[in-house]
């Protein structure tokens, strides 16, 4: 207590006067004089700097009995080091943490999020045109119950879609037989009025019965011919027959059908072929040529009779598809006739749109192609169809 050394694990420092057997006196006023609990000195034995900490030592009463000096004899960059050492190592460690937080929260994050991504692909490849798959999931969760409800959900939307399905096939069935009746009454009715026309003569005796026999006959035989075409374009249409795929050569395709209305005065036909020699898809040989026949009709019959007709027929392709232009120069199609082109449509008119078009729309959609036109009215018009290289 008086800053004599009572006692030290060091002996020879203090035998050979390195330090004194007295307390420092600095530190010895800051523990004696201002009371300080404890108290941590730089001190130095000749060039050697130290640390020098000092704490009261009490007894079980808390009387204090003496100091305890526990130096340590460190130069400062050794401590400087020990401490950057410590610093880094503790950096290390919270670097090391927030990496492993970060690659559990995203395996954690890609557990929750993927069934979701399962869900969402699922939603977008719906189709109402086939049969969607469910989705499988065996863990009663919020995530389970979303996929129990998009599951109901195909369930609602197959059921929709056949009862849709079937609406339209009557909708369109019914529409098709007003058009049938219709077209089948107009030529009725100048049938009943000849042979009215016919009794009546033979009746009264006319004398030139026979000429209005050759007459009305002739007339009869133009209306049953007009019937007969009404029939058979109806049956062609409704006819599913058997579909039987081959590696086709369009080409040759496009020239027999060319060669069949080559012989129309009025009307030229032009092909384009690009240079290529053979080209080839897998389609029903004989529905790809109904779908040349039926363009080339249809751009005969929109032309004129008194007018030079032109048909330019290109077929090119590249590496997936084969693209058809079809154009004329023909009267054009009219704006309201542009929305229901492909539909089922009967009529005797002679501007070629019945049910040629909708079965060529049938045809190419079998095959996995695709078609549509440009018209403009007065000028011409242009189809074209593309068709998957086989």
């Amino acid at each position: 207590i008086n800053g004599k050394l009572l006692s030290t694990s060091r002996n020879e420092i203090f035998d050979i006067g390195l330090l004194g057997k007295r307390i420092n006196f600095d530190t010895y006023n800051r523990l004696i004089t201002n009371k300080k609990a404890q108290f941590i000195n730089y001190e130095k034995i000749g060039g050697l700097r130290y640390v020098s900490a000092y704490v009261p030592f009490t007894n079980n009463n808390n009387k204090l009995l003496a100091y305890l000096n526990l130096p340590y004899f460190s130069n400062q960059s050794a401590l400087e080091n020990d401490v950057s050492t410590i610093i880094v190592t503790i950096i290390n460690i919270y670097a090391l943490l927030v990496i492993l937080s970060l690659i559990i929260a995203v395996f954690i994050s890609n557990n929750v999020t993927k069934p979701l991504q399962l869900i969402q692909n699922k939603i977008r490849e719906i189709d109402l045109r086939k049969k969607n798959e469910y989705l499988e999931y065996d863990i009663d969760d919020e995530i389970g119950s979303l996929v129990k409800e998009y599951n109901r959900m195909v369930d609602e939307l197959e059921q929709s879609a056949l009862l849709l399905a079937k609406s339209e096939r009557e909708t369109a069935w019914r529409e098709m037989a007003k058009q049938i009746a219709h077209e089948i009454n107009n030529p009725l009715t100048p049938m009943k009025l000849s042979v009215q026309f016919l009794q009546r003569s033979w009746k009264d005796n006319d004398p030139e019965f026979p000429a209005k026999l050759k007459k009305v006959s002739q007339t009869l035989v133009d209306q049953i011919d007009s019937l007969s075409a009404i029939a058979t374009e109806f049956s062609n249409f409704a006819k599913m027959p058997e579909t039987k795929n081959e590696n086709v050569d369009i080409l040759k395709v496009a020239k027999s059908s060319m060669n069949l209305y080559s012989d129309i005065k009025n009307i030229k036909i032009k092909a384009n072929f690009n240079n290529i020699e053979k080209l080839t898809v897998l389609a029903d040989k004989e529905k790809l040529m109904r779908v040349f026949n039926n363009l080339i009709k249809n751009a005969i019959q929109s032309i004129d009779s008194n007018k030079q007709g032109i048909i330019d027929i290109d077929i090119s392709a590249d590496n997936k598809n084969v693209l058809i232009k079809i154009v004329d120069n023909g009267k054009g199609i009219d704006e309201d006739m542009k929305r229901k082109l492909f539909e089922p449509n009967f009529t005797t008119k002679t501007s070629g749109m019945g049910l040629g078009l909708s079965i060529v729309k049938n045809i190419v959609n079998e095959i996995n192609g695709s078609i549509w036109f440009d018209s403009e009215l007065g000028k011409g018009t242009s189809f074209f169809v593309k068709l998957p290289v086989s």
